[in-house]
């Protein structure tokens, strides 16, 4: 062996590569290292709590606050009709890839600082339900959940994403999922200091009001792009479709605690594209799906409401996103048929 010192080289290599890696454990690169996109929406959601909790008008006004994914984006206290709009305040906690784990996660915590909503939407889309898409799952346990969060969710968490969990915290960057792309650009260009909230612009423009983004604000998309997009979310969500298990208990669990707290609660399901639809119909999702959804909304008190029928907004932002306008209309159906109820 001693003769052979090449044959170390490999173990070496791993364990500088390993030692490496732990630089990443740094808490400049967990407390506050906003990337993009996802990285953002999560921070600011932890932001947005505290700011609820020292908001007066959430404590002398209805409040309303929103779950769910990237759908719900655009609902805002501005789309609130009048007269009510005098009487309500509205937070929006939606998330992106806002699975029912990161939903029930975050109303639990509100509920338990003592945030007390008079109303809630909780919106579900059927590709979060779906437990073979583990990069559907892989945001939240990154990014909006903690080690008490763990506690309470893990035995619920596939086999297959506690593996990828354990190999996050055995690779710390993974877990970061570094920006290579994005870092060299705000190097070369002398701006690092985006990393932190103060001074980056997405996460202003999303901080600037309660957390509702309308840059989905569009009348509408070409048909051809969205069309694309159609192919596009279809093949990478639908290209198979099966109804898991694990977040069906916290739907329950959310609704649940609504009740208990004698919270109104509205169970939503958004409109996606017509020819997005179609992949829904090939694996007969209104069925397998959300059927069940509004039985089990029902039993609990709450309110089920389905977009996806002939009659509401067909105006797209992409395929698996309606136009913000067509909020303002949908807005004033939820306060006066739900909200006000």
């Amino acid at each position: 062996m001693k003769s052979k010192p090449f044959l170390f080289y490999p173990v070496v290599l791993f364990l500088f590569i390993f030692l490496v890696d732990k630089i990443f454990l740094l808490p400049v690169f967990h407390d506050e290292f906003l990337q993009a996109g996802n990285s953002v929406f999560y921070f600011q959601r932890k932001v947005l709590a505290k700011r609820l909790l020292s908001d007066k008008d959430s404590q002398e006004k209805k409040l309303a606050l929103v779950f769910g994914d990237s759908r719900s984006y655009p609902f805002s206290e501005l789309g609130i009709p009048e007269p009510y709009n005098k009487a309500w305040t509205l937070y929006n906690f939606s998330s992106p890839q806002g699975i029912p784990m990161n939903s029930y996660i975050q109303l639990k915590d509100l509920l338990d600082s003592g945030v007390k909503p008079e109303f809630v939407i909780l919106s579900l889309s059927p590709e979060a339900f779906d437990d073979n898409k583990g990069f559907i799952l892989s945001p939240f346990l990154r990014m909006g959940c903690d080690k008490d969060c763990l506690d309470i969710v893990w035995k619920d968490i596939p086999l297959k994403e506690k593996w990828t969990f354990f190999l996050d915290k055995l690779f710390v960057i993974r877990s970061v999922e570094l920006n290579l792309s994005l870092f060299s650009s705000r190097l070369k260009q002398g701006k690092l200091r985006e990393y932190k909230s103060r001074y980056n612009q997405e996460f202003q423009l999303i901080n600037y009001s309660k957390g509702e983004y309308l840059i989905y604000g569009v009348q509408s998309n070409p048909i051809e792009k969205i069309k694309k997009d159609t192919l596009r979310i279809g093949s990478l969500y639908m290209s198979s479709y099966t109804v898991g298990e694990s977040q069906k208990p916290y739907v329950e669990a959310f609704l649940e605690l609504t009740r208990k707290n004698q919270i109104k609660t509205l169970v939503l399901w958004p409109k996606v594209y017509g020819d997005y639809y179609k992949y829904y119909e090939k694996f007969r999702i209104k069925e397998v799906w959300w059927e069940p959804m509004e039985t089990l909304a029902n039993s609990y008190g709450a309110y089920p409401l389905n977009w996806n029928k002939p009659g509401t907004c067909d105006l797209f932002n992409d395929a698996s996103h309606q136009s913000a306008f067509c909020f303002i209309d949908q807005m004033k159906e939820i306060w006066v048929n739900y909200a006000e109820k």
